[in-house]
């Protein structure tokens, strides 16, 4: 057999083998999310009513409709014979106006929304209960995507130890608080879904350099995120990145990252700000971006960063949230996987995977291709990015400030599963 044939055999061969994998790991991550499906009662996921109703009007009248008293009504009452409020809460039936439930999710875009409304409407007639599951049962098919889109980034990273494409996967598929916030009929699992596979772009990029399916991925994965959710906004930052490495293959100097990164950040300033005599005050089209998709004052938010006294304890609290609710918080995150043994157990392993990784870092250099290097560089920068962009939540800091939780962090779920692995 010449060389050629045999190189043909070989891919043939890796063909199959990933293949018969996809066989088994698509329908054992789809069952495992079935189960948090149908086990988590109606409504018992987080901000899951809100989330249906945004869809549900859709269905009754369009995005812009008003609010439909009946269907709210009905999602309401299901809600009361699910138990979800505490014994003797009622809510009111005989009002003109929406019964109160949380929350809200309108000021979200709709893209999610309208795709689940597509996905229900042929159901609209029937109990409420049975159009949540359907919308359930189309998350938990986002989810098995995902897992194989973190299948597919393992072997493109590290095709010579299909192994470590596995292990990726299992500890996505089985992280509790992931697959449960999976689960729900919540715009979280499109974001995460395309933020996935915007990674699984970057992946192919940073390894193969500039391709067309890389570029899909990445743009369109990173695209339909913040089209999502303004959460996804810092997808933008490690896309930005990729393109760059995709197209310049050879090492880049430490300075010419600071002279680059400098240079984009007084533009950005000069573009996006003006400072009169009132202050520092945004462009029209920043004012209008604040107003209308990031739904925050951004000098005021700015400004907050500086009152580090006020705002430590809490980043502390914030810390320890974030990273309890990432891991092992269920439901509306009232619920403890494991109490408190789950608690410890991923503190461990994080301090654990943290500690190595530090060490692992001097010797990037010496061991890894400039590639690998890349990829471990972006996924440090997107964690680094998250976990920002997760404190800037708390900003600015107010009396009775809400402590975002840790399901802000899952755009950047697979950059943190892979330093931690």
């Amino acid at each position: 057999m010449s060389h050629q044939s045999q190189r043909w055999s070989f891919l043939l061969t890796m063909n199959k083998v990933e293949w018969r994998v996809l066989f088994w790991l698509a329908p054992l991550a789809f069952i495992h999310t079935l189960i948090y499906v149908f086990l988590v009662p109606p409504w018992q996921h987080y901000d899951e009513p809100g989330h249906f109703l945004y869809a549900a009007y859709i269905v009754r009248g369009g995005i812009n409709a008003p609010d439909d008293v009946a269907i709210a009504r009905e999602v309401a009452d299901s809600m009361y014979r699910h138990d979800f409020w505490p014994p003797g809460v009622r809510p009111d039936f005989l009002s003109p106006r929406s019964p109160g439930i949380p929350t809200d999710q309108r000021h979200h875009p709709p893209l999610y929304y309208s795709i689940i409304a597509v996905l229900i409407s042929p159901f609209r007639y029937m109990p409420v209960e049975y159009q949540l599951y359907l919308g359930r049962v189309f998350s938990a098919f986002l989810m098995m995507l995902t897992v194989i889109a973190v299948w597919r980034i393992g072997l493109t990273i590290t095709p010579d130890e299909p192994q470590m494409a596995l292990v990726l996967a299992a500890l996505v598929a089985g992280t509790p608080a992931f697959v449960d916030l999976m689960s729900a009929l919540n715009s979280d699992v499109l974001m995460n879904f395309a933020a996935a596979t915007a990674f699984l772009g970057f992946a192919i990029l940073i390894r193969n350099g500039w391709c067309g399916s890389g570029v899909l991925l990445a743009v369109l994965g990173t695209g339909v995120a913040i089209l999502t959710k303004r959460t996804a906004v810092p997808l933008l930052v490690p896309l930005l990145l990729t393109l760059v490495w995709s197209m310049y293959r050879h090492p880049i100097r430490w300075w010419v990252y600071l002279v680059a990164g400098s240079l984009s950040t007084g533009t950005l300033l000069v573009l996006s700000f003006t400072l009169d005599t009132d202050g520092l005050r945004t462009q029209p089209w920043l004012a209008a971006l604040e107003r209308d998709y990031l739904r925050m004052d951004i000098v005021a938010w700015l400004q907050s960063w500086l009152n580090w006294e006020r705002a430590w304890p809490w980043y502390v609290r914030t810390v320890e949230v974030a990273h309890t609710h990432f891991w092992a918080r269920l439901a509306w995150g009232q619920i403890a996987v494991w109490p408190p043994v789950g608690d410890w157990l991923f503190t461990g392993l994080s301090i654990v995977a943290l500690s190595g990784l530090v060490r692992g870092v001097w010797q990037w250099s010496t061991t890894l291709l400039l590639w690998q290097q890349r990829w471990l560089w972006l996924c440090v920068i997107a964690v680094s990015i998250a976990w920002f962009t997760l404190l800037g939540r708390l900003h600015p800091i107010f009396v009775g400030q809400y402590i975002p939780r840790g399901r802000y962090l899952y755009w950047a779920m697979l950059p943190t599963i892979w330093l931690m692995a």
